[in-house]
């Protein structure tokens, strides 16, 4: 078959590696370069101002071993190094009243003395029953029987609640204020994952070196710069119309765009596809690498775990990535690079280094209603639906609706990995 795999992200990487070979596959891309939301300064992404060799992350940066099978069981079939990262899934809060709130893997960070362990630990107890609570409350539910809830219906407005709302900012990459808004079919079984001291690994040379292994290893064509205009079904296959008046025609297509791009992308939607996608809005938002220490040390703070959360004395919310851990670079200086996000005012301009724009579509129940359907029909009218929708919204699930179809279409499996899309 002629496949074309509309989407350079991780979905469309996978699709396009998992059906190379018994396929003929074209992978479009509208953006210069692959990756989506793996953007890695030095090395998808140019950057003058790093040291040579030093590459920094920018948007996905890190990964969990345990819940991430399918992505972990990709990378080594890949040959792509990954390391287990030192004092991985260490995390403050900061808020805007001043009071600190460490992670277990994050106390000592400022005193490591007996007596101060010792009182951050007590401090932590009323979170860690509140943590408790949470699984005890959603021990058991089926992501069903939370379709149509949002996530605030399962949250308070107490410490335990803010902290989980900002690593759902982290995880799927929106606006504080948008959290409440997400699906709880999605977001709960991804935060009990997570609530559970998950074994982080990351990338040395950046996660962007999966994208340069997967692109290396591509036999069809990698097109970048894609000017996709629309769509066309007809009885034989799918015509893909280009901006400059070319047309090509395939035996198949896999769109792995965001949600909110699939619409405008159909020349001739379906009624059941306006259904499945109508519900889903996106935007861009903008993560800042940056060199700045002072959100920490006007707070007297001078150390930092590797995901530091902040509810600002004006107002709203932010969170910064420590990326000298995150990358194996030295902690020791003289050069501390952080990833933040909606941090702006907080951050000095002129030690910003690189800003980056990314393209993220909301997960609300609404825009969720149809995932299953979409899964259980996907390939009706010679069109695939691939992306990190179908599943978790991180990269498991975007690797996970690529097996799917790739097991549908007769292409490469990944050893003891299952082709479901959602979460195990």
């Amino acid at each position: 078959m002629r496949v074309a795999v509309v989407g350079g992200g991780a979905s469309g990487l996978a699709a396009a590696w998992l059906l190379d070979g018994h396929h003929d596959v074209t992978l479009f891309e509208r953006q210069p370069v692959l990756g989506g939301h793996v953007r890695t300064l030095g090395g998808n992404v140019a950057c003058k101002t790093l040291p040579p060799g030093v590459r920094l992350d920018t948007g996905v940066i890190e990964f969990d071993r345990v819940n991430f099978p399918a992505f972990h069981a990709w990378m080594q079939v890949l040959d792509v190094q990954m390391q287990d990262l030192k004092k991985g899934g260490s995390s403050t809060l900061f808020l805007g009243d001043g009071r600190v709130f460490h992670s277990p893997g994050a106390i000592g960070v400022e005193n490591p003395a007996v007596t101060a362990v010792m009182a951050e630990l007590l401090h932590l107890v009323p979170l860690a029953l509140r943590r408790r609570r949470f699984l005890n409350n959603t021990q058991g539910a089926q992501p069903q029987a939370l379709a149509g809830t949002p996530i605030s219906r399962l949250l308070s407005d107490d410490t335990f609640s803010t902290w989980v709302r900002c690593m759902l900012m982290y995880a799927y990459s929106m606006h504080y204020d948008e959290v409440a808004h997400v699906s709880a079919e999605m977001a709960v079984p991804m935060l009990r994952l997570f609530l559970e001291s998950p074994h982080w690994t990351h990338l040395p040379d950046g996660v962007s070196s999966y994208v340069d292994a997967v692109a290396r290893s591509l036999r069809g064509p990698v097109v970048l710069n894609a000017n996709i205009q629309s769509i066309r079904r007809t009885q034989e296959g799918v015509i893909l119309f280009h901006a400059d008046g070319n047309q090509q025609s395939f035996d198949a297509v896999v769109l792995a765009v965001p949600p909110h791009r699939v619409l405008p992308l159909l020349a001739d939607p379906s009624d059941q596809e306006r259904r499945w996608f109508g519900g889903y809005h996106g935007g861009v938002i903008h993560t800042v690498l940056h060199t700045d220490l002072s959100p920490y040390q006007r707070r007297g703070v001078h150390g930092w775990s590797e995901f530091d959360l902040f509810e600002l004395p004006t107002g709203g919310h932010g969170y910064n990535a420590y990326l000298n851990r995150l990358a194996g670079l030295p902690e020791d200086g003289p050069v501390h690079y952080g990833l933040a996000f909606d941090l702006d005012s907080e951050l000095d301009p002129t030690k910003v280094i690189h800003r980056q724009s990314h393209d993220v579509a909301a997960y609300t129940e609404d825009a969720l209603a149809a995932r299953s359907e979409i899964s259980q029909r996907n390939g009706t009218r010679h069109t695939w639906f691939a992306g990190a929708f179908l599943g978790d919204g991180l990269h498991e699930g975007a690797v996970r609706s690529a097996l799917a179809i790739s097991n549908a279409l007769g292409g490469r499996v990944l050893p003891g990995v299952s082709a479901s899309p959602g979460l195990r």
